[in-house]
């Protein structure tokens, strides 16, 4: 049990620097909710979605008595829950970057000639 709650917890601060990342980037009023959401819900919906495969039975909860399927399936949501709230922030410096330089050239095409 005390592994769990160090992943648990692992997961929890690492949604938390990326959500203080999310944060010291400009955007309007509102505008950094679902990035928000986003960086929190991927990887506890991941989290919720594990264990109910474990309680259902479709997934040990030993590492050692799974099938390589179950492996796979380990493996690839321990990627999502580390790597989730990291893309989110990527998305959402790209998406800022990116509304910059469209009001760039919407900017300079208004500019009479």
């Amino acid at each position: 049990m005390a592994d769990e709650l160090s992943i648990y917890l692992i997961v929890a601060l690492n949604i938390f620097v990326q959500l203080m990342l999310i944060h010291s980037l400009r955007f309007p009023p509102g505008g950094r909710r679902k990035y928000y959401r986003f960086a929190v819900a991927i990887p506890v919906a991941i989290m919720v979605s594990m264990r109910l495969l474990i309680v259902a039975g479709l997934i040990h909860a030993r590492v050692a008595d799974q099938s390589a399927i179950e492996r796979f399936v380990t493996g690839a949501a321990s990627i999502i829950l580390m790597a989730a709230p990291w893309v989110v922030t990527a998305f959402a410096i790209v998406n800022r970057e990116r509304r910059a330089w469209i009001k760039k050239l919407r900017a300079e095409s208004d500019e009479p000639v």
